[in-house]
């Protein structure tokens, strides 16, 4: 019986550290190409982020709402608990108007 707790014990923390840091590492690609976007870029840039954590119109979730906007917003791995996202508006023709880092203090 003894046995089969510690290898329950080791499966959780095992499963635990893998999921750490698969969001340190995630966080870190993020953060890295977001640097890299600029303004007038294409969609493209979706290929050095991967897939963002949901696609709405400009300031639905933060900041003030535009017309013929689209934002991507990648999330923290770890939020709520580490409120930060990762925002890039793209015009109606797909490219780049602005980017911006919604963090909380």
């Amino acid at each position: 019986m003894r046995n089969k707790a510690v290898l329950l014990c080791a499966v959780v923390f095992g499963v635990a550290a893998t999921m750490l840091g698969w969001g340190f590492l995630r966080n870190s690609r993020i953060g890295g190409q977001f640097e890299r976007v600029n303004v007038g870029a294409s969609k493209e840039v979706v290929r050095l982020l991967g897939t963002p954590s949901w696609i709405e119109p400009c300031g639905k979730s933060f900041g003030t709402p535009r017309p013929n906007c689209t934002e991507y917003i990648y999330r923290n791995s770890f939020a709520p608990l580490m409120p930060e996202y990762y925002s890039i508006s793209f015009d109606t023709s797909g490219h780049v108007i602005d980017t911006y880092v919604y963090s909380s203090p």
